[in-house]
């Protein structure tokens, strides 16, 4: 018996999904649970296990292209069954196509009809929610895109192609475009296509505020040094400023609870678990895998578990586990020597945390001007959610923790 294999739904937010490899070639036996292909999805690149045991009779996408949620990826046969013609046409043919019937011998054949104007689409135009309200953002009207989605449902990508093609440029602006050298091309497909189409939106869509705060680290800093050794040798770790700084960060929010929520559906929830986004930069996009349950962890496993969440994401090993449910998310550019920026929000967060390195700059202490080792705090909050004082008390809070290292590391 030959079955369809579609794309799987991998998150509640997927709503299409881009085949990188497939692990397995036609003709291959399969065992239920051996990894079948990989596929990327909006959030993170995962490894999809065969569904059954059989045989891998057909792969209908092949790498490299974006497919909807249940769209058919493959056609599977059973354990001990040969292919049949007739049956894998008939599962290859599109949702509500005829059947295709083989010609008896001697058959007329006949012409093709011309291909006609496609009709005006009738009766209730399917469209996601996500996808209407983007129609209407961009000027676009759903009833003249098709949709790629199961059952010829519009999806939101659906509409930010149609928009982006309403914007192209006319021919002259293209032919004068080509005669400029390009070193390297660089398309927003996968992940750096998934991570512009997110931050766009954000950027349109979230009323952002920025605040800045210039921070003593001085104290921070020495209490590291003077422990590190402690530390690495009960641990193994060698714990770094950005490990004492996130444990600051989960100690703030659970004193200013407001900034550890996310925004979903007109609702502000406050969020009693603190679930920490540490974004991570790979060459082909940001990734923020999520430290789990981060306020009730101490300073070690904080950042052991860091570590071991950067390592994955580096070796494109992360599950969508590790890239769900996010409740804040800390950004560092210390190591690129960024002093200050002014991050994107990631949605449905309602703020995110930029870190500038740390760095001996002129501070105004006890009345006199010393050289000691500060940092610039830049929190982006959503205004709709976080008002600028309590805001403004939360960084309040960190600049207090820093200058008293000893209360949020060994607490």
């Amino acid at each position: 018996m030959a079955v369809k294999f579609g794309m799987p739904s991998l998150g509640h937010t997927m709503e299409s999904g881009t085949v990188l490899e497939w692990m397995k070639q036609e003709g291959d036996s399969l065992a239920k649970g051996d990894p079948l292909l990989m596929v990327e999805t909006d959030k993170v690149t995962t490894e999809v296990e065969a569904p059954m045991d059989g045989v891998l009779h057909k792969i209908v996408v092949p790498a490299g292209q974006e497919r909807p949620i249940g769209a058919l990826l493959a056609i599977l046969l059973t354990p001990g069954e040969n292919a049949d013609p007739a049956e894998t046409a008939r599962l290859l043919a599109p949702e509500g196509a005829p059947a295709t019937r083989e010609k008896a011998p001697g058959a007329e054949t006949r012409r093709p009809s011309p291909r006609r104007k496609r009709p005006a689409k009738s009766g209730r135009l399917r469209i996601s929610p996500v996808a209407r309200k983007l129609a209407a953002r961009h000027g676009v009207d759903p009833a003249d895109v098709d949709g790629s989605g199961p059952g010829g449902r519009i999806t939101k990508d659906d509409i930010l192609r149609a928009a982006a093609a309403a914007a192209s440029p006319p021919p002259a602006a293209q032919a004068a475009e080509s005669t400029l050298g390009v070193a390297r091309t660089i398309p927003l497909t996968g992940t750096r296509g998934r991570v512009a189409q997110r931050l766009s939106q954000s950027w349109r869509e979230i009323p952002r505020v920025t605040e800045v705060m210039h921070v003593d680290m001085s104290r921070t800093v020495e209490f590291r040094e003077s422990n590190l050794s402690r530390w690495e040798s009960g641990s193994g770790l060698r714990i770094s400023l950005n490990d004492l700084v996130t444990k600051a960060v989960t100690v703030a929010l659970g004193r200013h609870p407001l900034l550890n929520a996310t925004l979903v559906d007109n609702q502000v929830r406050v969020h009693g678990e603190i679930n920490m986004g540490l974004a991570v930069h790979l060459d082909q996009g940001l990734v923020v895998p999520v430290l789990k349950d981060a306020g009730s962890r101490d300073l070690v496993q904080l950042a052991r578990e860091s570590r071991s969440l950067a390592g994955r994401a580096r070796e494109g090993k992360l599950d969508l586990a590790d890239v769900s449910d996010g409740t804040f998310t800390i950004t560092n550019l210390g190591g690129a020597h960024v002093d200050l920026f002014t991050p994107i929000i990631n949605p449905p967060q309602v703020a995110i945390l930029g870190i500038g390195r740390i760095q001996s700059r002129p501070l105004a202490v006890d009345g006199g001007l010393e050289v000691v080792p500060t940092a610039y705090l830049c929190l982006v909050f959503d205004h709709r959610a976080v008002d600028g004082y309590p805001a403004g008390l939360f960084l309040k809070e960190l600049r207090d923790l820093f200058s008293h290292p000893a209360e949020y590391a060994e607490g």
